[in-house]
C-alpha cells in the first residue's frame, strides 16, 4: 500500500468566518446605545424692547469681551461674584414677571463666559431675556 505524503500547506474553509464577523459588526451596532448629551432647561420670554414697560429695578448684566457689568451701577463682577449677587435676589419668591434676568452681549464675549453666565441665571432661578439691537452690525 502506497504511503500519502504529508500535506504542508493546510488551508482551513475561512469563508463562513466573514459572514460572521458581519453578522457581529450589524449586531453590535443595532445594539449599542449612544450617551445622550444632557442640556439645561431654560425658559425664555417672548418681549418687545417697550421702554414703557422698563422697570427701574430691572437685574441687568452686560458682557464684554470678558467682563461682567452687572446692575445699575454697572460694577465690574467675577462669576463667583455675579452668582452670590443673583442668588441675593431672591427669584425664587418673586413673581415670574419680576424674574427676568437681561443679557446684553457683545460679539467679542467667549462661549465659555456666555455659559457660565446663562447657567448662574438658571441655579438662581432668575429666567434669561436676550437685548437684540436692531440696525447694528449688519450689512448696509
Amino acid at each position: 500500500m502506497p504511503l500519502r505524503k504529508p500535506r504542508d500547506n493546510f488551508e482551513p474553509d475561512v469563508t463562513s468566518f466573514s459572514d460572521i464577523a458581519t453578522l457581529l459588526i450589524i449586531f453590535f451596532i443595532l445594539t449599542t446605545t449612544f450617551v445622550a448629551t444632557t442640556g439645561s432647561k431654560l425658559e425664555i420670554p417672548s418681549g418687545s424692547a417697550d421702554p414703557s414697560q422698563a422697570d427701574e429695578k430691572q437685574v441687568t448684566v452686560n458682557l464684554a469681551g470678558s467682563r461682567i457689568i452687572f446692575g445699575p451701577r454697572e460694577q465690574e463682577f467675577s462669576i463667583e461674584q455675579l452668582r452670590a449677587a443673583l442668588l441675593r435676589e431672591n427669584f425664587k419668591a418673586k413673581d415670574p414677571s419680576k424674574r427676568i434676568v437681561i443679557v446684553n452681549s457683545k460679539p467679542d464675549v467667549t462661549y465659555e463666559l456666555y455659559y457660565e453666565v446663562v447657567m448662574a441665571i438658571a441655579s438662581a432661578d432668575g429666567v434669561l431675556a436676550l437685548i437684540e439691537e436692531e440696525g447694528k452690525g449688519g450689512p448696509e
